[in-house]
């Protein structure tokens, strides 16, 4: 009898022992169910000691002050009981990782620690649960739960009666596809607690992830290329769930740059690949009640194993789920209009810079101020003129004969001496030579279009206002929590349409509408970014921000860590650059992702658009307003003229 009384703390303590050395135990307490740790066990794992009988109570002698999550989680509005909350502190605070659960407790027990899995912001991927119970006490139904499909390292420790000696120790299959019942129990090995010994000595944590047996991978179903494809009336490679079996639409073949990745991680572990289309018709939210919609969402109601198409790592989303090591870069940049022709009034002023039609002004002034001078030395020495009546006559002289010569028109003077036939040959021959340049530039500018500032940075975004779209708020999702004034501007100008919408606004508004670079020079487009519509854009020579996408997956995920080992091959061996290549060929439209390219300027946006255009009107619209400023000021010169004889007229006639 009091062997019998010891048999439950001398199998549990081996199995401690020898699965669960290193790590913190969490043992939920049961009064039928004697269990005291040994010396030698108690030197490897620590203890948390979860009574549910006395559990509210049990906050007050806390070491970790509990109100604080208990705020957490009403503020998140959050349902939870003492159990949950003492689960959430203890696998948060204590980093619980194996778990000792007895009797009717199991199903209790398993409700609450899938919510505490996911309210507390620590995760293991290294669980493991012993449920230790006597046979006729529990139900094999209490095991139909998800969570016993979903976790690979559950040990049931199954004693016949109540004070049986012999002991089955069973674990659920987990593997093969989901119509065989992964969560059934197998036999694992027997222990008889009279020789102390197991029948078989089996592993009573066996490796179930070396080969799944064609158990089902399901990912969401969201075609974003080239992330991710989904072809249908083709070969296929996958079943879609998502819609009925006998529907032309549930034979599908899947392809994209990380659906690669987890193709060839179900190649590796014989796992089958599945997709849900359900729901994915966005990246979706989740949101602080544990609830979701869209791709996101569809994990957390259990409908997917893995999220993949361009997810970036958004921290508020992993608060709730696990993510993967980083799959790619993506930047956030944005096909903006192109460059208009600059307006044309200021023309005759373009083929000189500031400085130079500075210096030409100058040289002008001095061609007057020396025309004036010796041409009033040529009146004193010829004509004998009164001082004040020469002076006038040859400040007029100057003037109009260095407009004249400027503009190359000939003068109707008569030069008497050396010096003033010396100078205006002198004048002619400089005039000359500047208009011959400015005629050259003025026709240069003529035929090759000169062209304002594109938005093509963040900075002329901002100074543009430029209005800037695409069809879903996740595009800006990892810029809201900015303090950037300058992200903060660009955001007050962003807005969100459907995919129609933005087909129409492309066609006929002066947008920006967002891309994705790729790492290797590719980009992501949407279909509503048509050839005809980017021919009157450009790509921004920066992005507005990046990120590195990510597969979500739920917590607790067991197969993480060797898919992230997976994905680090992958990127060793370069295959990321090839598949980026070769998915971009066979599932995107090669002419648009040329077409985008070749609005990159490189150096500067005079490449853009410099090939030679047809001469129209708007070429002389510059020429055109100064000749009608030249006309206006002829016809007030000429009133001007006319009233100024009238009032003569009159003076003398009073005379």
């Amino acid at each position: 009898m009091l062997l019998a009384d010891k048999t439950w703390s001398l199998l549990l303590n081996i199995i401690i022992e020898r699965y669960l050395h290193g790590t913190t135990i969490c043992v939920l307490w049961h009064d039928d169910y004697e269990f005291q740790p040994q010396d030698l066990a108690v030197e490897y794992p620590s203890f948390i000691d979860i009574n549910i009988a006395t559990l509210a109570s049990s906050f007050e002698d806390n070491v970790v002050d509990a109100s604080t999550k208990r705020q957490q989680l009403k503020e998140r509005d959050l349902v939870y009981d003492d159990l949950l909350l003492k689960l959430t502190l203890s696998i948060e605070m204590s980093h619980c990782e194996s778990f000792l659960v007895f009797g009717e407790y199991i199903p209790r027990f398993v409700a609450a620690f899938t919510q505490a899995a996911m309210y507390s912001i620590w995760r293991s991927l290294h669980n493991k649960f012993i449920f230790a119970h006597v046979a006729q006490d529990l139900e094999e139904a209490c095991c139909r739960d998800f969570f016993f499909q979903d976790q690979p390292n559950i040990l049931f420790v199954v004693r016949s009666y109540a004070n049986a000696t012999d002991f089955e120790l069973k674990t659920n299959k987990y593997v093969g596809p989901r119509s065989e019942r992964p969560d059934q129990l197998e036999l694992l090995d027997r222990y008889d607690a009279l020789d102390q010994r197991f029948q078989h000595n089996s592993s009573l944590f066996p490796d179930k992830l070396r080969n799944l047996q064609g158990r089902e991978l399901i990912i969401n179903g969201f075609d974003y290329r080239p992330y991710t494809v989904i072809k249908y009336g083709s070969q296929s490679n996958a079943h879609d769930i998502g819609v009925p079996d006998d529907s032309e639409l549930s034979k599908v073949y899947i392809d994209g740059t990380e659906t690669r990745v987890v193709l060839s991680f179900c190649a590796q572990f014989n796992c089958t690949v599945q997709i849900d289309t359900s729901d994915a018709y966005d990246w979706g939210t989740i949101y602080p009640n544990m609830t979701g919609d869209g791709s996101l969402g569809m994990i957390i109601e259990h409908k997917v194993d893995i999220c993949i198409g361009a997810m970036y790592s958004w921290y508020d989303d992993y608060t709730y789920l696990d993510l993967s090591m980083y799959l790619a870069r993506s930047g956030i940049t944005c096909l903006v209009p192109a460059p208009l022709r600059l307006a044309s009034w200021y023309l005759p002023l373009q083929p000189f810079q500031g400085t130079l039609w500075a210096a030409v002004l100058f040289c002008l002034g001095i061609e007057t101020l020396g025309l004036v001078l010796a041409h009033r030395r040529e009146q004193e020495l010829y004509a004998n003129s009164d001082p004040k009546e020469g002076w006038w006559r040859s400040t007029k002289f100057g003037l109009v004969t260095t407009f004249k010569l400027f503009i190359s028109q000939s003068g109707n003077s008569n030069a008497r001496s050396v010096t003033v036939r010396v100078l205006l040959f002198a004048c002619f021959l400089n005039d000359i030579i500047i208009t011959s340049i400015y005629g050259g530039g003025l026709a240069s500018i003529l035929t090759i279009p000169s062209l304002g500032e594109a938005a093509d940075t963040m900075q002329r975004m901002r100074s543009q206002k430029l209005q800037w779209a695409a069809n879903s708020q996740a595009w800006v999702s990892s810029i809201r929590g900015s303090d950037d004034p300058l992200v903060h501007e660009l955001l007050s100008n962003f807005h969100v349409y459907t995919d129609d919408q933005l087909l129409d606004l492309a066609q006929r508004d002066r947008m920006g509408f967002t891309v994705e670079r790729l790492p290797f020079g590719h980009f992501a487009i949407g279909d509503y970014l048509t050839g005809q519509a980017i021919e009157r854009m450009v790509i921004m020579q920066e992005d507005l921000y990046y990120e590195y996408t990510v597969a979500f997956v739920p917590r607790l995920w067991p197969l993480l860590e060797r898919f992230n080992a997976l994905v680090y091959r992958w990127h060793s061996s370069g295959f990321d650059k090839y598949w980026e290549y070769r998915v971009v060929a066979d599932n995107l439209n090669v002419q648009i992702q040329q077409q985008v390219e070749s609005t990159m300027s490189g150096g500067g946006q005079e490449d853009i658009n410099i090939e030679p255009v047809t001469l129209a009107m708007s070429n002389f619209a510059g020429i055109l307003l100064v000749w009608v400023l030249g006309v206006t000021v002829a016809l007030m010169a000429f009133v001007a003229e006319l009233m100024a004889a009238k009032v003569k007229r009159r003076r003398i006639m009073r005379f």
